[in-house]
């Protein structure tokens, strides 16, 4: 149930004219490759350097487009920088949102209880952040410099999170997080356009901490290739493994059930994530009997036909993401089904080491990063 661009891009679509397309794309490859190190040239030879911030700064993102869960891994992240007596402010490009455009910075939390920004105005990703994360602020601007320098006057933290700002070079970080799927860590090893890497595999040698995401659905061959593709790449760094787990369902009354609660009932999938086959997949794993499913491109903005097609015919309840829910819960319809919204964690083998790991940046940052 991938897109069709994606298909055409990884490619899963293997017809005549997906291969002549991915054929005529490969020249833009190059210059994709070309463009990068040419940008990239300046910083590694100390021509340019990159802005550095009055506090630590750590990012969290990935090579490939698509999803990995930068979103539950910056909530993690932040919830153990918390467990330190840290406080941490989060700053997001705010894809999808009407500000990605803009070069200032736009508050979505202060903190509080609820967010200051909706989902129009900062993209779904931050407001459902700022939900799940009480008590930390979160700033959304395409400019990491602009919005990092604000969260510091407005709240002093002790610590900044890039929500996906692997590829955000102008700033200095004190740590990368890469998450790499582990079925596929490097997609097809092409670059966008031909592929879906943001980057070049072996760019993975800067990251101190690699975490292979949905660990727990690759086979035995694919993890051990995984690991073994990190290794080779980067070598130096933390290898972590993590899985997406649903941790319950919340309910159109505001109950939250168990996981396997929807077991045995139908419903009918809506969402609009870069891995929506996945969240169908792991519907049907708590034994739900999905009737139909009508998957979005990721960061789609639901218009009020989308959401009266998910109405249809009757069912036990319509699903969706915490994510999608941001964008839809306020607007579903008092006549149709029931909307519920499945929580997932990122649960992780070694948290412990992570913790450390962040620590450790803390300490050894010192003044001015």
């Amino acid at each position: 149930m991938k897109s069709s661009l994606v298909s055409l891009l990884d490619g899963s679509d293997r017809s005549f004219r997906a291969r002549l397309i991915r054929t005529a794309l490969l020249p833009l490859e190059g210059l994709h490759r070309l463009g990068l190190a040419v940008y990239l040239l300046p910083f590694q030879t100390g021509m340019r350097r990159r802005h550095r911030l009055s506090v630590p700064v750590v990012s969290i993102g990935n090579l490939a487009s698509g999803g990995t869960g930068k979103t539950p891994m910056t909530v993690a992240v932040a919830g153990l920088l918390k467990d330190l007596g840290l406080r941490p402010v989060v700053l997001s490009r705010g894809h999808g949102g009407n500000h990605e455009r803009e070069r200032g910075a736009l508050l979505v939390s202060d903190g509080g209880p609820l967010p200051c920004a909706t989902p129009e105005q900062a993209g779904d990703e931050p407001v459902l952040i700022a939900r799940a994360l009480p008590g930390v602020p979160v700033v959304v601007g395409r400019d990491r410099r602009v919005t990092g320098q604000f969260a510091i006057e407005r709240f002093s933290p002790d610590i900044l999170l890039l929500d996906d700002g692997l590829q955000f070079w102008q700033l200095h970080r004190d740590l990368d997080i890469c998450l790499l799927g582990t079925r596929r860590p490097f997609d097809n090893g092409h670059l966008i356009p031909r592929g879906l890497l943001r980057e070049p595999a072996f760019h993975l040698r800067r990251a101190g901490v690699v975490v292979l995401t949905r660990f727990a659905r690759a086979d035995a061959v694919q993890q051990t290739a995984a690991r073994n593709w990190v290794n080779r790449h980067a070598p130096d760094a933390l290898l972590l493994t993590g899985d997406h787990a649903p941790v319950g369902w919340v309910t159109d009354s505001g109950r939250v059930e168990w996981p396997e609660w929807v077991s045995g009932k139908n419903v009918r999938v809506l969402t609009g994530i870069a891995d929506g086959a996945g969240f169908v997949e792991a519907v049907r794993g708590l034994g739900a009997n999905v009737v139909d499913a009508q998957i979005h491109p990721d960061h789609h903005g639901f218009t009020d036909v989308d959401i009266r097609a998910a109405v249809g015919d009757p069912v036990d309840a319509v699903v969706v993401t915490e994510k999608d829910a941001v964008k839809v819960a306020d607007r579903w319809p008092l006549d149709g089904p029931p909307l519920w919204v499945l929580r997932i964690a990122l649960r992780l083998d070694n948290p412990d080491a992570l913790r450390e790991r962040l620590a450790t940046v803390c300490t050894n940052a010192g003044p001015g990063g």
